[in-house]
Parts: structure tokens; C-alpha cells; sequence
């Protein structure tokens, strides 16, 4: 199973997945053996996201001006980050800015709207 087809395209993904996904899928070569594309499937509806609500199935390069090698290293630096900002440099020249601690007051509002158990996966933390 590839990577286009684990973040939810299915076994049809050739024909459902984003072209520059699919592109990176058959054509990148990963630079280390723990190096993965992180991608922004969706925006959750929430105060703190407002303006954002359209980005969709975008990479994520940068978080705070460091690269993004895999989900689990961009998981540990937001979780601690003390920067006053959560910026965050994705394909297509966009940006996403969010004040750190209202981003993190918001998390768990955001989680019980969308009816999410958890805010990452336990292979996600620490």
C-alpha cells in the first residue's frame, strides 16, 4: 500500500488523488528512511482557523522555519513550541499563522466538535 493511498484516496488512488500528491508519490525519492510527505487533507471548522478553511490536500515544507522531515517530527515541534507563533510554510506559496496559545486552548474545543478521541495517535507522542 503507498502513501497517496494510506492518507484515505483507497485502492483507486491513481485516479482520485491530487496530481502533484500522486506526482511526488511515484516520482520523489525520500532523502532517509524516516522521511515522509506531510500533507493538510483538511482545515477543521473552528474560530481559530478562520481564513484557512480552504486549504486542502497541501504539503506542509516548514514549521516555524524548520523542514518538516515526517508527521512525528512536526507533532514534537508544535507540541513544544514556545515561539509566540505556529507558522507553517506549505506548498503553493501559503502560509498559516496561528498564536501558539490560543491555537493550543482551542485543540481540545476543536476535538470534541468533530467528535476526534485524541489530538495525535500514541506513535505520535514521545
Amino acid at each position: 500500500m503507498g502513501f497517496v493511498e494510506r492518507i484515505g484516496y483507497g485502492k483507486d488512488y491513481e485516479y482520485d488523488a491530487p496530481v502533484k500528491l500522486l506526482d511526488k508519490h511515484l516520482h520523489a525519492m525520500a532523502q532517509s528512511h524516516d522521511e515522509q510527505l506531510v500533507v493538510v487533507s483538511q482545515v477543521l471548522v473552528a474560530d481559530i482557523n478562520i481564513g484557512y478553511e480552504d486549504i486542502v490536500n497541501t504539503q506542509v515544507h516548514a514549521f516555524n522555519g524548520k523542514p518538516v522531515k515526517n508527521l512525528k517530527s512536526l507533532a514534537n515541534m508544535v507540541e513544544n513550541s514556545v515561539d509566540e507563533f505556529l507558522r507553517f510554510d506549505l506548498e503553493y506559496d501559503q502560509i498559516v499563522v496561528l498564536q501558539t496559545e490560543k491555537a493550543k486552548a482551542a485543540t481540545l474545543d476543536i476535538l470534541t466538535t468533530h467528535c476526534i478521541p485524541s489530538a495525535m495517535s500514541q506513535d505520535l507522542k514521545k
